[in-house]
């Protein structure tokens, strides 16, 4: 995907495009070694990460309602609500250190949208720096979900 493609798409539209890419590669990425249920929350992981950025300044409940509304575009009522409200077992290291990893990519494809001038642009410190790596628009085209999963 070209940078002028995404150009004339506002933020709902480019936000919607890459939580379809990261279904996309969590879904070649794993396929059947891990439980839709895992992916599931994966991919609610980076989506909230996406959007943090963008609702950084509104309530949580805000924020939760729009990440609702983003996954309902892909994963049935149910399943967005197990992914919403599931919480990793206890000594699942490989699950929190993926979510931690999942999530810092999101907010840092966040940061690069809101950087290229999509609709509104919030100041918001990542948390997650030194996890996903850069945040310039090069490297979104890299697909970096794929490249920080694990195995």
């Amino acid at each position: 995907m070209s940078d002028d493609t995404a150009i004339g798409r506002g933020l709902s539209e480019e936000i919607g495009y890459w939580l379809e890419s990261a279904s996309r590669t969590l879904d070649k990425r794993y396929g059947n070694g891990v439980p839709q249920a895992k992916q599931d929350v994966l991919l609610a992981h980076y989506l909230y990460g996406l959007t943090t950025v963008i609702h950084a300044k509104d309530a949580p409940a805000v924020h939760l309602a729009a990440v609702r509304s983003y996954l309902g575009r892909l994963l049935s009522d149910e399943r967005v609500t197990r992914a919403l409200q599931a919480v990793p077992e206890e000594g699942d290291s490989w699950l929190e250190n993926t979510l931690d990893r999942v999530e810092a990519i999101g907010e840092k494809q966040g940061h690069a949208l809101l950087a290229r001038g999509l609709d509104i642009v919030i100041p918001f410190p990542s948390r997650h720096a030194s996890a996903a790596g850069s945040a310039e628009p090069a490297a979104i085209e890299r697909d970096p979900l794929n490249e920080a999963l694990p195995q």
